[in-house]
């Protein structure tokens, strides 16, 4: 649930963000989802298991939450690099 209301929140911003500077706002609505998407996925099928193995053999600490929304994290912080470059190129 809270990887969805990021994902909406990202495209939301990307789509602002292109009307406030001239772009389509619809493609940059669709670029700023798949930034998020995409390292959310790569991040859940690589990183995630081995993650989950260690917290297996570490019961009860933070990381198990940590584990669980990482790809939060890690899709959020593409997304923000991906829209400084995306609308750094509109301003030039």
């Amino acid at each position: 649930m809270a990887g969805t209301i990021t994902a909406f929140l990202i495209t939301y911003w990307f789509y602002k963000s292109a009307e406030a500077t001239g772009k389509n706002p619809l493609f940059s609505a669709g670029l700023g989802f798949l930034s998020y998407l995409i390292p959310c996925i790569v991040w859940t099928l690589t990183v995630t298991p081995g993650l989950r193995d260690a917290v297996e053999h570490n019961p009860g600490t933070l990381s198990g939450l940590f584990v669980n929304y990482a790809y939060i994290l890690v899709g959020a912080a593409c997304a923000i690099g991906f829209k400084f470059l995306h609308f750094k190129q509109a301003k030039s």
